[in-house]
């Protein structure tokens, strides 16, 4: 009775652990599979999805920018499930309406639109998961990106202050250089911390 005791017990601790490497490995696959690449992106071929599935569109190599030309759709389509994965995850939850706004395609007009000004206290988040916690300041600095518009390029907000950030508009100009440089440093996998909180305490938080 005792070894089919113990050997119950080993099958139910193995199957356990099991379980638990199955919903650790499903909760870390990109919300983004080839499936529905393929569905957002109907008249590329499939190679497109396949790679962008496996992460070849990520960074700044000589394959990812082949690949980011030949399979723009697909390519765009990660960049995008990347940030918005991060903005879902880290965001305030009362301001899901600023979705939107959370994307490397993201222009100047839209920042500063209405919608934008009211979603100015989740620019702390943007910023942090526009850089996927990766500092590209030396290559914001090398496309002429301003000292005072670099904070972005680090991933955090020049002031916590809600009037003074308005101050720093003229950031808006160089967006295009700013998240050129962050969409070439991402990676396979995202680098974000699911746990992260802004540092910034802003009225209505």
């Amino acid at each position: 009775l005792l070894p089919s005791l113990h050997f119950l017990h080993s099958s139910l601790l193995f199957s356990m652990l099991l379980l638990t490497f199955f919903l650790l490995l499903i909760t870390t696959i990109d919300s983004l599979d080839e499936s529905k690449i393929r569905d957002l992106c109907p008249n590329e071929k499939n190679l497109c999805a396949r790679k962008a599935a496996k992460g070849d569109c990520f960074g700044s190599s000589l394959k990812a920018s082949v690949l980011q030309k030949q399979c723009r759709c697909s390519c765009d389509a990660v960049h995008h499930d990347r940030i918005q994965t991060c903005c879902k995850t880290v965001g305030e939850k009362e301001m899901l309406f600023c979705l939107p706004l959370c994307s490397y395609n993201t222009s100047a007009e839209a920042l500063g639109s209405t919608t934008g000004i009211k979603c100015v206290s989740q620019l702390t988040t943007w910023a942090y998961c526009a850089s996927d916690n990766y500092d590209t300041t030396g290559c914001c600095k090398a496309r002429g990106v301003p000292p005072e518009c670099q904070s972005f390029c680090q991933g955090r907000v020049p002031t916590c202050d809600m009037q003074s950030i308005f101050l720093y508009q003229g950031c808006l100009s160089h967006m295009v250089a700013i998240m050129g440089c962050q969409k070439e440093s991402l990676g396979a996998k995202p680098r974000y911390d699911p746990d992260w909180t802004s540092s910034c305490e802003w009225e209505g938080k």
